[in-house]
């Protein structure tokens, strides 16, 4: 129930908060040297995609985000996560689906150009991995932060992202990254404009 509460809050109060550009730019509330209606300019997209193949398995990784620059610095956004296991065992012959899907929030700032410091809340609902087969499903709450490089350009870039999560829940979904609690984050953003 909490995350069909958040998924109100990110979705259907934006909603309320929508305005006629064309109004916005004959208004004589607008500064010349910033217009703030002009949203296309501050906001990015980008994520994660994995995809990958063995024999008798998958895995897929979609996690795409959309973020707004509040200042040139600081910027803050949402991101959705959708992850599926398939593996066969060759024992039983059985194959298996584990699949997670998850929201989150993010806050996000570049103290110099090419440092990214990250700070998120993300819940997951997924398999019960402590569950005789894979049955039962969990919501798993995960608080990170974590330190980052972002390479490229300034309107399109890769990002490289050590996240810690302090929550440290058994059913993490995110593989860790040489210790339990630490997970890579690998992704590309775009600028709209």
């Amino acid at each position: 129930m909490r995350y069909g509460f958040l998924f109100f809050l990110f979705v259907c109060i934006p909603a309320w908060a929508q305005y006629d550009i064309e109004d916005a730019k004959k208004s004589d509330t607008t500064d010349a040297k910033y217009n703030r209606f002009e949203l296309k300019e501050r906001i990015y997209v980008g994520g994660e995609i994995g995809l990958s193949g063995y024999a008798g398995g998958a895995y897929v990784l979609l996690a795409p985000i959309i973020g707004y620059d509040i200042t040139p610095r600081f910027s803050a956004g949402i991101s959705t996560f959708y992850q599926l296991f398939r593996f066969r065992n060759f024992n039983t012959g059985v194959v298996r689906n584990l699949s997670t899907v998850g929201l989150g929030t993010f806050a996000r700032y570049r103290p110099i150009d090419p440092l990214i410091m990250q700070f998120e809340i993300d819940g997951f609902n997924t398999v019960d991995l402590n569950s005789y087969g894979y049955s039962d499903r969990v919501n798993v709450p995960a608080v990170m932060a974590g330190l980052g490089y972002a390479g490229g350009g300034s309107k399109a870039y890769y990002q490289i992202l050590l996240m810690y999560d302090f929550v440290g829940n058994p059913n993490m979904p995110l593989p860790p990254f040489i210790l339990n609690r630490l997970h890579l984050k690998m992704g590309m953003v775009w600028h709209l404009n």
